[in-house]
Parts: structure tokens; C-alpha cells; sequence
């Protein structure tokens, strides 16, 4: 008599047991998802960042260019600058 009461607590902690193991599975699929979906969203949106500040590098650019006086000098001097870089990276391609 004792023997089965022991065997049926085993066998009731051990099916406690598969469901929570069943559960937690579940909630690792769902948080997998999850993370996978976020770190797609995380790409898209340092893809935008990406974009919207070269545009607002283009915009500065071109403001400083139609812009007052000291906007202007910043404008060339960016470009002068962009431009001794292209002419470096020419420079080492034809080395």
C-alpha cells in the first residue's frame, strides 16, 4: 500500500514535471520569435538612421551652400575637405 502511494506521488511530480517542461518550451519558442523579430526591426530602423543622416548631412550641405556667409565657409570647407579625400583614395587605388 505504501509502495503505491509513493509510485503515485513520483509519477504525479514527474507528469508536473513534462507539462511545466512542456510549458517552458512553449515560452522559449514565443521569446525566440520575439527576438528574432526585434532584431529585424533593430536592422530596419539603424538602416533609416543610416539614411536619414546622410540626408540631413546633404541637407546641411546644401543649406550651407545657399546659407549666410559663415554657413557657406563651413559648406566649403566640407567640401574641400570631402574633396582631399577623394583625391587620396584616388591616389591610393592608382599606387
Amino acid at each position: 500500500m505504501a509502495k503505491t502511494l509513493v509510485i503515485d506521488a513520483i509519477r504525479e511530480k514527474v507528469l508536473k514535471l513534462i507539462a511545466e517542461n512542456r510549458k517552458l518550451n512553449a515560452d522559449y519558442g514565443k521569446v525566440c520569435a520575439q527576438r528574432d523579430r526585434l532584431r529585424a526591426e533593430n536592422r530596419e530602423l539603424q538602416e533609416q538612421i543610416a539614411k536619414l543622416e546622410r540626408r540631413v548631412s546633404v541637407l546641411e550641405l546644401s543649406g550651407g551652400l545657399a546659407g549666410g556667409s559663415m554657413d557657406r565657409k563651413r559648406a566649403k570647407a566640407r567640401v574641400n575637405r570631402l574633396m582631399r579625400e577623394i583625391d587620396r583614395c584616388i591616389a591610393l587605388i592608382n599606387s
